[in-house]
Parts: C-alpha cells; sequence; structure tokens
C-alpha cells in the first residue's frame, strides 16, 4: 500500500528551513543563499540536510558549480513561491490594522539613484512614514533585477535601459542626465558648446565597473561610432572616477548629480553631453504582481512614483 504522506507540521519543518531551501536554489549557490539568508554558510547547509532527511529524499544535487534541484526539489520549489506570496499579503493585510504605517521594505537602489534623487525622496517617507522602517542596499542593476525576481528585494530602483524579464515591471521614475567631465586644464574643457562622445571616447577615458549598466552603455555607443573606449582605469564608485580625472588619469562621463565636485577646489570641469542617450531614464523594478508586495513597500513605491500604486 502507498504511504500516507505526513502533514508539513508533523515532519517538524519551518518556514525558515523552506525559505533558505527556495534561496539556495535560485542563487544556483549555498554560499549566496547563505548571504542572501543572512544566516552562516554551515547553518543553512544543516537545514537543508535535515529537511531531505525528513522527506527522506534529496532536494539539491551538489557539483563544483553550486547546486540545482533535484525533480523533488523542483516539485517543492513550485509551491513555495505562492506560498510567501500568500503569507506576504496575509501579514500586509493585518498591518492594515495597525495604529498608523508600519512595516519593514527592502529597497535596492543603482548608484546613479543612491547619489541622486534617492535620499531627499526616501527622507520625506520616512518623516511621513516614522513606523516603516526601510533597508537600503546598493546594487548593480543586474543584481537589482535579480533581487526582485526572487523576492530578496520588495522594490528596486534600476537603469531605465536594462531589459527586465517577465516576472517584472519597469516603472519611469526620473530622468539622469549625463555630463562630461575632464580635468580644468583640458583642452575640451575650454570649449564653449556640449561635447560629442566621439571627442571623449578618443581621449584616455576613467571608466566605471564593467558590470554597470552605465559602463556597459558606454562601450555599446563606442562600438556603434567605430571606436573602442581607451579605459585606462576603472573604478566602481562616483568619486574615485572624480578622484581620477583630477589626477590627470583621463576624461569620464557621470550623471550630473554625481558629477559635481563636493568642494569648489576639486579640479574638474563639468560640460554638458550633445548625445541622445544622455538624458537616461531611471526606473523602479516591481515584481509583476503589486498586490503580492507589503503594504509598506506599495507605500514607499506610491511615495516615490508620486501616484497612487498599484
Amino acid at each position: 500500500m502507498p504511504r500516507t504522506p505526513l502533514p508539513w507540521a508533523a515532519l517538524g519543518l519551518d518556514l525558515v528551513t523552506l525559505r533558505v531551501f527556495k534561496a539556495a536554489v535560485e542563487e544556483r549557490s549555498l554560499a549566496r543563499a547563505a548571504e542572501r539568508e543572512r544566516l552562516a554558510l554551515s547553518a543553512l547547509s544543516r537545514r537543508i540536510a535535515d529537511i531531505e532527511a525528513r522527506l527522506g529524499t534529496a532536494l539539491l544535487r551538489r557539483h563544483d558549480r553550486g547546486v540545482e534541484a533535484t525533480a523533488a526539489g523542483e516539485a517543492l520549489l513550485r509551491h513555495l513561491g505562492p506560498l510567501f506570496d500568500l503569507l506576504d499579503r496575509a501579514f500586509a493585510d493585518v498591518e492594515a490594522f495597525a495604529a498608523g504605517a508600519r512595516g519593514h521594505v527592502r529597497l535596492h537602489a543603482n548608484i546613479s539613484a543612491v547619489a541622486g534623487f534617492l535620499p531627499e525622496a526616501l527622507a520625506g517617507f520616512l518623516a511621513a512614514n516614522p513606523g516603516i522602517e526601510v533597508s537600503l542596499e546598493e546594487r548593480f542593476s543586474a543584481d537589482i533585477l535579480h533581487a526582485v525576481r526572487t523576492g530578496a528585494a520588495d522594490l528596486g530602483l534600476v537603469s531605465g535601459t536594462v531589459r527586465a524579464t517577465p516576472e517584472l515591471r519597469l516603472l519611469p521614475w526620473r530622468e539622469d542626465r549625463l555630463v562630461a567631465v575632464l580635468p580644468t586644464d583640458h583642452p575640451l574643457a575650454a570649449r564653449a558648446e556640449p561635447l560629442r562622445f566621439a571627442d571623449l571616447a578618443a581621449e584616455p577615458f576613467v571608466g566605471l565597473s564593467p558590470a554597470m549598466a552605465l559602463q556597459q552603455l558606454y562601450r555599446r555607443e563606442a562600438e556603434g561610432i567605430g571606436l573602442a573606449l581607451r579605459e585606462r582605469v576603472n573604478v566602481a564608485s562616483f568619486d574615485g572616477v572624480r578622484r581620477m580625472v583630477e589626477a590627470g588619469l583621463g576624461v569620464a562621463i557621470l550623471p550630473e548629480a554625481g558629477a559635481e565636485p563636493p568642494a569648489a577646489t576639486t579640479a574638474v570641469a563639468v560640460r554638458p553631453l550633445d548625445e541622445p542617450w544622455a538624458a537616461r531614464p531611471l526606473a523602479l523594478c516591481v515584481r509583476r504582481d503589486p498586490e503580492a508586495l507589503p503594504a509598506a513597500a506599495r507605500l514607499l513605491a506610491a511615495h516615490l512614483l508620486g501616484r497612487r500604486f498599484p
């Protein structure tokens, strides 16, 4: 006779263990899942080994490149997404009965948003909603898409030029204008008219991290005009770019909000960039089903967009 399945509670499982299993499959790595869930790697491994022992079957296939779900693991994973979405909606409904808006929002944003429009917008939201806590992490746009898709982040602020997967929506947020940054004694800095990218691409160039959407944009545009950027150095922050330009290592392109030097003595010149792609959109990234978001995240999304959400 076939064995009667035990109810999940009788197996001694808990939601944390189910969540870390889901994270391991989505990240394809126990180490990345442990980082995402803020657990020690050994603790996460024990939880997954325990659930496999209790169920009597392997859920993960381990190999040199990481992990992947077995057939049994895929079967379990199909049910966990709707389960956790249901829990999010349940607790969001409970929050509606609390005195004042309460909750916690996990917001990931790219460097352009963090250096530009976000601080003021976030300060206004927190002042108006003291019961809501926002955890902000700066990430590359591609990593933000992954975090929102997998549920590691509630909301994301990304470059509007990235391509979203079908599970995600990109909602227009702000326009981020790009400008040229040069040493003050550079010949191009003396020009009165806006600069063309072809002039900058022919110079030694101070670039950003290759993983950043901005740097990928610069390389595509250079390739489109038949040039290869002469990338003398690549750094991960706008301040690092300004310092390299000030030292005379090359020219650069930055968002206007991140290009202005923090002090008048900084020896860089900022000039307009005459290119159609210099007006770069920033977008709010959310999952396709907005009702799956906690109430606090929906409030923050509405504040950022300046309208009711969804």
